[in-house]
């Protein structure tokens, strides 16, 4: 199980979370989506599905296949939608026999709900945009991550302007050291049917997942 953090709202991490979903989906790795933000559940609203239990159906116990959804928005993801806080955490258990790649999209912040697919997951990457605020929230959740004992794959950086040369050199210097970029996101009016977005999102699962392109990967 992989979360998708960050301390502040509207980094990406939904963006991300999918966008590296149907870089999966397109390997045949037969991804799934939990939506784990309890508070602004939106993966539905991205992809225009229908509102459905999900997260709340998985924990009162029907199967998981049961709950998922899909859309032709993004081709070989199954999700399954946001509910209640009290319903996180048991759905999280229910999800972990699926048999593909599982991607928790994690609200923000560093309150207990947003903290609790860390818990499950055994890694996370670390959502930011190029802002210092936004870095430095990214920091403190990576260092949650670090003292729960969940690896930390990489941190992806979401552009938050068109960058030139200078504003990329000046991002980087923000950036903490020990940072393991995992991807450099471009701005993009509809980043999951961008070019330039996709092949970043691809790179990403490529390094987390070690696809090949013809739906070998590992977990």
């Amino acid at each position: 199980m992989l979360a998708f953090a960050g301390g502040k709202g509207g980094c990406g991490k939904t963006t991300t979370t999918l966008g590296v979903a149907a870089a999966l989906g397109r390997c045949g790795a037969d991804p799934l989506v939990v939506d784990g933000d309890c508070d602004m559940p939106d993966v539905h609203h991205r992809l225009g599905l229908p509102r459905d239990e999900g997260i709340d159906a998985l924990a009162r116990g029907r199967p998981l296949r049961a709950v998922t959804s899909r859309t032709d928005a993004l081709p070989g993801v199954s999700v399954v939608q946001g509910g209640k806080r009290e319903a996180l955490e048991p759905a999280l258990r229910r999800a972990q026999p699926w048999d593909g790649p599982v991607l928790v999209d994690c609200g923000a912040g560093t309150n207990p709900d947003a903290v609790t697919p860390l818990r499950h997951a055994e890694r996370a990457i670390i959502v930011s945009t190029d802002q210092p605020q936004c870095i430095e929230d990214a920091e403190t959740t990576r260092r949650i991550a670090w003292r729960l004992d969940t690896s930390v794959a990489g941190v992806v950086v979401r552009r938050s302007v068109q960058a030139g040369a200078d504003d990329t050199v000046s991002t980087r210097r923000r950036i903490p050291p020990e940072w393991h970029i995992l991807g450099d996101v471009p701005v993009a009016d509809t980043p999951l049917e961008d070019d330039s977005t996709m092949d970043v999102f691809q790179t990403i699962a490529a390094a987390v997942y070690q696809t090949t392109g013809t739906g070998d990967r590992h977990r």
